[in-house]
C-alpha cells in the first residue's frame, strides 16, 4: 500500500469513527474493515477518481446518519406506544382555570394498566405541594363502585357512588363519577394529533364549590419517571 493510500485509509478510519454511536453499535468496526479491504481495490481499478467517489459517498452518508438518528430519537421521546401514557405539565398561559382552583403548577401522569389507566394529579397550590388521590380510569363504558387502589371505600365519597369511563376515539377519554343518577364530576381528556399536548376539560363540585376548567398540558420530554439511557 503506497503512502497516498495509507493517508487515505487513516482519513477513512477517522470518518468511520465519527458515525453515530447507534450506527457503530450495529456495525462495530465493519466500516473501518470495509475501508481496509475496499480502498486498495478501488485504487487499483479506478485510481484517484475512485478514491474521491468513496470519500464523497462517506461524506454524504455521515450527516444523513446523524439526521436519521436525531429523527428516531425525537420520535421515541415525543411519542410513546400509548397516546396518553406519560407525564404532562400544565401551561397556565394557555389554560382557563376556575379562579378558586388555580394552581401555580399542575401535572398529570397517565400510567397504562391492563384494562385502562392510572391517573395521578399533583402540583403546587398556594405555595404548597398537593396531590390528588390516584384515580383508576377504565374506559369501557361500564359503571363501577368508587374504591381506592386496595379495593376499599373512599372516605368522603357518597354511598353508592360509581365511576364511569369511555373512549370515543383513540385521542379522547371521558371519565367521571355519579351518585343516585347525579353527576358529581366529569372530565374529558384529549391528546392533540401530534401527541405533544393534552387538553383537559373538567367540571364538578369541589371543596370550594362548583368549578369548571379547561387546562392545556404539554408532554414532559423526557419522562421524569422513566429510566433514561
Amino acid at each position: 500500500m503506497n503512502e497516498l493510500l495509507t493517508h487515505c485509509y487513516r482519513i477513512y478510519c477517522h470518518l468511520a469513527r465519527a458515525f453515530p454511536h447507534e450506527f457503530r453499535m450495529v456495525c462495530g468496526d465493519g466500516l473501518e474493515q470495509l475501508g481496509a479491504d475496499f480502498l486498495p481495490m478501488v485504487w487499483r481499478e479506478q485510481g484517484l477518481r475512485g478514491l474521491f467517489r468513496c470519500f464523497a459517498d462517506l461524506g454524504i452518508r455521515l450527516p444523513m446518519e446523524y439526521l436519521s438518528t436525531w429523527i428516531r430519537r425525537s420520535k421515541e421521546l415525543i411519542m410513546t406506544d400509548d397516546l396518553f401514557e406519560g407525564t404532562w405539565k400544565a401551561n397556565n398561559e394557555k389554560s382557563k382555570w376556575d379562579p378558586s382552583y388555580t394552581p401555580e403548577q399542575a401535572c398529570l401522569r397517565f400510567e397504562a394498566t391492563d384494562d385502562g389507566y392510572l391517573l395521578v394529579a399533583y402540583g403546587i397550590k398556594d405555595g404548597e405541594a398537593v396531590a390528588e388521590r390516584p384515580t383508576t380510569i377504565i374506559p369501557d363504558g361500564r359503571r363501577r363502585p368508587i374504591v381506592d387502589l386496595n379495593g376499599r371505600p373512599v372516605q368522603g365519597v357518597p354511598p353508592g357512588a360509581v365511576a364511569f369511563g369511555s373512549q370515543p376515539d383513540p385521542h379522547t377519554i371521558e371519565a367521571g363519577a355519579e351518585a343516585d343518577g347525579k353527576v358529581l364530576g366529569k372530565g374529558t381528556y384529549r391528546v392533540a394529533d401530534d401527541g405533544r399536548s393534552l387538553t383537559v376539560t373538567t367540571e364538578g363540585m369541589g371543596l370550594k364549590g362548583p368549578f369548571k376548567t379547561v387546562a392545556v398540558f404539554e408532554r414532559i420530554v423526557p419522562d421524569p419517571y422513566m429510566p433514561q439511557a
